[in-house]
């Protein structure tokens, strides 16, 4: 199969390092600018069975920024609409990340797009990770969905620190799991398809200031040993392909589940006590 990462490079709206106010044009202005971006990019990857976005492709800048209510500033319709046309236009599944209106309130979910063009899954965020606590509300369940090239998972960015969210998916038999992020690191990356032998790949944003630098990584596609089978550049917008076949080093996945020992692992399970 042929996998396309949707790698932006993002604009004055994730200017984290100089907070300052966004009037509610310019904040619509530049989350459809980014949005562009995206369909754009998603044009070079023609050739892709599968596409996966960056996160919250349709971001309206954090909320303590915007004036006005930040909900108005989130439009989720017609990018859907134009996500499922190039699902079925191109015979690809899409996994495209963005915020969206549910429970009286905004999620940032994945939703997964078949080559018909069909909603086939939404994944909800499990793990908010700062700012988003105040603005979002979490997941609370995962999603594997039964594609034609084989069983995925979907996760979206701070999921991927969680050990237990991939091993969720390894057990439920996925063979891939996907990403779409801000901040991907290959360290742990590599763990989460090493430690079950699986595919991941993550969809990567470049920042708005600079490359990418430190311990993240471009949007990459990784292997069940843990070798890196494709990356993007560090500091521009890049639909980053990869040809892939899900069956290889498929033993892996066999031999990290086999000795597992569930029956000592009740402490995994219980309900964390919280004091003060």
């Amino acid at each position: 199969m042929h996998i396309a990462l949707i790698q932006t490079k993002q604009n004055r709206l994730y200017d984290f390092a100089h907070p300052r106010p966004i009037a509610a044009a310019e904040a619509r202005a530049l989350s459809r600018e980014m949005a562009e971006q995206t369909f754009s990019l998603m044009a070079d990857a023609a050739r892709a069975d599968l596409i996966v976005t960056t996160e919250a492709v349709n971001y309206p800048g954090p909320e303590a920024w915007t004036e006005g209510p930040y909900g108005a500033l989130v439009e989720e319709e017609e990018i859907i609409r134009r996500f499922s046309d190039h699902a079925r236009q191109n015979g690809c599944w899409i996994v495209a990340s963005l915020y969206a209106h549910r429970y009286g309130g905004l999620v940032n979910e994945a939703v997964v797009f078949d080559r018909q063009g069909r909603q086939r899954a939404v994944y909800e965020k499990v793990h908010l990770a700062g700012d988003e606590q105040r603005s979002l509300i979490p997941g609370q369940a995962y999603c594997a969905v039964d594609a034609d090239f084989g069983r995925m998972g979907v996760c979206i960015c701070w999921d991927m620190q969680f050990p237990e969210v991939c091993r969720h998916y390894a057990l439920a038999g996925c063979s891939l799991v996907v990403c779409p992020t801000w901040g991907w690191e290959s360290i742990y990356a590599a763990c989460r398809a090493y430690e079950n032998g699986i595919w991941v790949a993550g969809a990567m944003a470049v920042p708005f200031e600079g490359g990418i630098s430190g311990i993240r990584a471009p949007s990459q596609v990784i292997a069940p040993d843990g070798g890196v089978r494709a990356s993007g550049p560090r500091d521009r917008a890049a639909a980053v392909t990869c040809s892939v076949d899900l069956h290889e080093l498929r033993p892996l996945h066999a031999l990290r589940m086999h000795d597992r020992r569930p029956d000592t692992y009740a402490a995994l399970v219980k309900q964390e006590e919280h004091h003060g």
